[in-house]
């Protein structure tokens, strides 16, 4: 009895000390991870306060609002990996008029309550959208989509929605896992085009990814 007592007051304390650590963005290396983080921390009564107390106190993130929503807003996060990818979160959220969250967004996924995915535009016109991402000149230097634009205005890319879309799993240069299409709203997604405030350098050691894809590209692995 004493030792299971011992052992639930270890885990509890290990669970307390977990969650009085600063959020970091760095630390989710995944899609998966993040939207796992995201269902653990927030659920309808967060407020928009402790939202933006993780992802903009905690994390630095860029906060956004939404140019023609009210109540809607998004934080973004962006990290230089070594050159060969700028990584970018984007956690977007809509708020009830009282402060109150409705849903939130990890990279354009909705997280919250068993929400589905957006659907493909099913009407055109679409156009090409590029991103320019100049930072990482030794591999994706540009990220490309292919979306549907409502109002057929290319100056204002918060009502265009993604039909082709693709981009990695994971945030980690030596296993970027597999690439998804990304449906839903560019303003939510990878590809819009407004600038984090600074973009991260990558946590780990830029030598070793260096040289794991100088020996990929030496076997013939693209």
């Amino acid at each position: 009895m004493i030792k299971a007592f011992c052992v639930g007051v270890t885990l509890a304390m290990a669970t307390m000390a977990h969650a009085a650590e600063p959020f970091r963005f760095e630390a989710e290396t995944s899609l998966d991870d993040m939207t796992t983080l995201v269902r653990g921390r927030f659920s309808e009564p967060s407020t928009r306060d402790q939202v933006r107390a993780v992802f903009v106190g905690e994390g630095g993130a860029t906060l956004i609002a939404h140019p023609r929503r009210a109540n809607v807003e998004k934080y973004l996060y962006d990290i230089n990996l070594c050159s060969y990818y700028v990584w970018r979160w984007n956690i977007s959220a809509d708020y009830t008029s009282g402060g109150k969250l409705k849903q939130i967004y990890v990279n354009g996924a909705p997280a919250l309550h068993g929400a589905r995915l957006a659907g493909l535009p099913k009407k055109g016109p679409y156009y090409a959208l590029m991103r320019p991402r100049p930072e990482a000149f030794k591999g994706e230097y540009s990220l490309a989509a292919i979306v549907a634009d409502r109002d057929g205005d290319l100056n204002t890319t918060d009502d265009m929605d993604i039909l082709t879309g693709v981009g990695p799993m994971r945030a980690d240069p030596l296993n970027m896992g597999s690439a998804v299409n990304n449906p839903g709203e560019v303003w939510r997604s990878i590809f819009d085009l407004d600038d984090a405030k600074s973009i991260a350098a990558y946590a780990g050691d830029c030598s070793a990814v260096d040289a794991a894809v100088e020996k990929m590209r030496g076997s013939g692995q693209p």
